[in-house]
């Protein structure tokens, strides 16, 4: 009997990753043992480029979903082979709610080659400052800060993201929902009392990128690990959607199995179990 392929998919910030943004030393043993046994294992994130440079001890061997499935970048080949951008009308519809919450976010704008470059009209609190700060200088990302954001024909505008107080955040969510050709999510930061608000085209999604690579492996079923909002679609969308401990509650109410803290190695544990089993 032939055996079935299972591919494992996981969240990183407060799902794989540690308390301090960082894969521990036990995860990363066990998972990179795993992999090397045929285990297929991928990562789907908010994260763009920092996602690569943190899961590189791994020795992944298939595509990572990025900043939410905009983006799908290959291990094997240290390239990407995949982007939804949005339209640029649903893009300058974003760009002008923004202006009237007079609350501008970081947008990202790709070129053809996927090198991306982040504008910004100004930093608005600590963590948006710190994000600036940590990676105004990487090579894979450049900034720009502008009078005015502006969405040209030829522009391909990927995503907006920014990080404030929920009350500050949740009506600028609800009017770009408002905005068919786009996907906004609203979720807590897993470092701090804020919440993030992102903006990507409806056409990308985690669950959608998890779909592809189950398609370019030939999987037969998918177990996918995540903790906060953004991850529930993907959660749901899986055959076995997994939450760690520490999710959030409305995660852990989608989720089909909720296992232990995500500080506490709870993914790679479960993996050791369960791959094979």
């Amino acid at each position: 009997m032939k055996k079935e392929k299972t591919l494992y998919i996981s969240d990183l910030d407060g799902t794989l990753l540690g308390r301090d943004a960082r894969l521990s030393r036990h995860t990363t043993e066990i998972i990179r043992r795993l992999i090397k046994e045929g285990m297929l294992f991928t990562a789907a994130t908010a994260r763009s480029m920092s996602s690569v440079t943190l899961l590189e001890e791994l020795e992944i061997q298939l595509p990572c979903v990025q900043l939410n499935g905009v983006l799908m970048y290959d291990f094997p080949t240290h390239s990407y082979n995949g982007c939804t951008p949005i339209l640029p009308e649903d893009a300058r519809k974003v760009v002008d709610i923004l202006h009237r919450f007079d609350r501008m976010s970081f947008v990202y704008k790709a070129d053809e080659t996927y090198g991306l470059h982040v504008e910004f009209e100004r930093l608005s609190n600590d963590v948006e400052r710190e994000f600036f700060e940590v990676r105004k200088d990487k090579d894979y990302k450049s900034f720009g800060q502008v009078k005015n954001i502006t969405v040209a024909d030829d522009d391909r505008v990927i995503y907006f993201t920014m990080v404030d107080e929920y009350a500050r955040l949740k009506a600028i969510y609800e009017e770009i929902r408002k905005i068919a050709g786009v996907r906004a999510t609203l979720y807590s930061d897993n470092y701090s009392d804020l919440y993030f608000l992102e903006v990507f085209s409806s056409n990308a999604t985690k669950a959608k990128g998890m779909q592809r690579i189950k398609e370019l492996t030939g999987a037969d079923k998918v177990v996918a690990f995540g903790d906060n909002l953004n991850d529930i679609e993907m959660l749901e969308s899986a055959d076995i959607g997994i939450a760690v401990g520490d999710a959030a509650e409305q995660t852990k109410e989608c989720a089909d199995l909720v296992i232990g803290n995500s500080y506490e190695d709870a993914v790679a544990l479960w993996l050791r179990e369960n791959f094979n089993g």
